[in-house]
């Protein structure tokens, strides 16, 4: 898994996994499958893959 980073707030995201969207609207939408990264209860969120790379950069940890 990788971590992320928001480009505009700074936040650190790890991605999970990705998945197909398949609502009507959105059938074979492309999404990402992320959560809050170093909490102990973390949120989780999908997001458009497209969308994802561009507010999201990968992090390398040390």
């Amino acid at each position: 898994m990788e971590v992320y980073q928001h480009i505009k707030t700074g936040n650190f995201y790890l991605k999970l996994d990705e998945a197909k969207n398949c609502t009507n609207a959105n059938d074979g939408q492309q999404m990402v499958f992320y959560c809050e990264y170093g909490k102990e209860n973390p949120m989780k969120f999908v997001r458009d893959k497209k969308e994802f790379l561009e507010k999201f950069k990968v992090i390398e940890l040390s």
